[in-house]
């Protein structure tokens, strides 16, 4: 269940916390509510039935008491919110839809049924329904930590990071939310954000083991493998019992190839969870590197089978059970973690020795032309972040001009990367050549359209150019490749405004205030629009 379900199942079960109709004799509530429902079956009795089921957790049984209500009281907007969340909470998202819906239609401000309902939508993996139910539920309690929370993931699954950034940077102070920030940030390939972020967090919060996590996934992803072991260590000696502090370490440990002292932690670890899958899938790495297959395949394919989605764990296995001159059974493997997602090149190396060994020779060399294209790209991009790390630090420091040679190295490595010259373009901006920046911009943009921060920088530099058709464009552009980016919705309206087309300049600015309730650019603006009609 994802953290969403969660969050609003926990808000909501405190309101009341499929059977059959043959099966009706297993549902035995209280004996007083019982006789109520049969001396008086009225809707009222099956409700109160269904919410002292839905306490116990008995929501098949909940479900049932909630049917026979809605059909004594079908126009009760509480009674098909509450046989939407009974149904929803027994696993059953796609039915829950249609009642939580007609509880929305009957009462459209009552706040419950929008989190449930986008919760329900978000499980039947529609994403962009789910959004709107977000956006819905924000509308009604722009404070609301569940819906914050919801959008803010649903428009990360989206891509659309600049977005989620924007929702969350003015969010209230809550824990899952700053985590949801620094996901954003590292997705958007803005790890030193997403760390100060974590960093700020942890100044409140410093026993926080999530938040130690996600520092350390920070510092993996900046390549600072022994910092995040540090970290990992710090986190065990503040948490010597806490079973997710030593979790941490071991993983970072592995991921610094510190064998020697991860092997007995792993060991002790695996003692006390014997069915953990970290446990079992880290301790099925050490023991690979360590040439112990044996051990290995046993330990990897007890974490598969806890979790066949894993394409790291499935490609680990395929390694051992080749060494174990089992190649069929690793060919498997290969191809299950290739179709899973895996990138790394020497996932396609060691399934071209695996085909080669099975005599599947024209296979074998098409994965390792596959292998030496991307291991190409991989040095590339190794190339690339590298020239970009330096590039942020100049930056930083105040050197914009050393700032733009570096992005220049690192654009040369991987030209196709539109985020990357987005940043060349930005650092360009600060050296004032506006003529290179707009030509890098378009450069980005031409290779991803929907890349909505090169759109609206485009945007502004068409605004200060004086264009303002070609201004309007370019932030038309952002908010439809990313419609929960407020700043370009903001600029969009602002723009709207300036050619007196104040009716579109007026939607545009409420959009940008949905988005953003306390966004102050968005509400000086309304008031110059209002100002500008003669309505104050």
């Amino acid at each position: 269940m994802s953290m969403n379900s969660i969050l609003a199942k926990a808000a909501v079960l405190a309101a009341f916390g499929s059977v059959a109709m043959g099966a009706r004799a297993m549902c035995t509530g209280p004996a007083d509510l019982q006789a109520k429902v049969q001396t008086h079956p009225d809707a009222q009795s099956y409700a109160d039935l269904g919410s002292w089921f839905g306490k116990q957790h008995q929501y098949a049984c909940a479900t049932e008491a909630f049917r026979s209500a809605i059909k004594l009281d079908p126009k009760s907007a509480d009674l098909n919110y509450l046989l939407g969340l009974s149904l929803d909470s027994s696993g059953h998202a796609e039915e829950a839809i249609a009642p939580l819906e007609e509880s929305i239609r009957l009462a459209p401000n009552a706040l419950k049924p929008h989190l449930v309902l986008a919760t329900a939508f978000n499980e039947s993996k529609r994403n962009k329904d789910a959004e709107m139910e977000w956006r819905a539920a924000l509308k009604i309690d722009p404070k609301s930590l569940i819906a914050l929370d919801g959008l803010s993931k649903s428009l990360i699954a989206e891509q659309e990071y600049a977005a989620a950034i924007g929702l969350l940077q003015s969010a209230p102070s809550n824990e899952s939310l700053t985590l949801d920030l620094v996901l954003a940030y590292g997705k958007a390939g803005k790890l030193d954000d997403a760390g100060q972020v974590v960093l700020r967090a942890l100044k409140k919060n410093a026993s926080s083991i999530k938040l130690m996590n996600a520092l350390a996934t920070v510092l993996v992803q900046q390549n600072r493998y022994q910092d995040a072991v540090q970290l990992g260590l710090q986190a065990v000696k503040m948490h010597p019992h806490n079973l997710d502090a030593r979790r941490l370490y071991l993983r970072v440990l592995v991921l610094n190839h510190d064998s020697a002292s991860a092997r007995p932690l792993g060991r002790r670890l695996l003692a006390q969870a014997p069915h953990d899958f970290d446990f079992l899938y880290l301790n099925g790495i050490l023991e690979r590197e360590a040439g112990e297959y044996d051990k290995a395949r046993d330990h990897l394919e007890q974490a598969v089978a806890l979790n066949p989605d894993n394409y790291d764990c499935r490609y680990n296995l395929g390694v051992v059970l080749a060494q174990l001159n089992k190649p069929a059974e690793a060919k498997e493997q290969f191809e299950k973690a290739l179709a899973l997602g895996a990138t790394q090149p020497q996932v396609r190396y060691e399934f071209a020795n695996v085909l080669r060994t099975l005599g599947e020779t024209d296979r074998a060399q098409e994965q390792l032309k596959i292998y030496q294209q991307e291991m190409q790209a991989s040095v590339r991009q190794s190339l690339a972040q590298g020239k970009t790390a330096q590039a942020e630090e100049a930056l930083a420091k105040g050197d914009p001009q050393k700032a733009v040679a570096l992005y220049r190295e690192a654009v040369e490595a991987t030209p196709q990367d539109a985020v990357l010259l987005y940043k060349l373009g930005l650092a360009i901006d600060q050296t004032g050549d506006i003529g290179a920046e707009r030509t890098t911009l378009e450069q980005a943009v031409k290779i991803d359209p929907s890349l909505a921060l090169a759109q609206n920088q485009l945007g502004y530099l068409a605004s200060r150019s004086g264009d303002s058709a070609a201004a309007e464009e370019h932030f038309r552009m952002a908010v439809s490749a990313s419609p929960g980016y407020t700043e370009a919705w903001v600029s969009l309206a602002a723009t709207l405004g300036m050619e007196s087309r104040f009716r579109e300049a007026q939607k545009a600015v409420e959009t940008a205030l949905q988005l953003d309730p306390h966004n102050e650019n968005a509400i000086h603006l309304r008031q110059e629009l209002m100002a500008s009609q003669g309505q104050q």
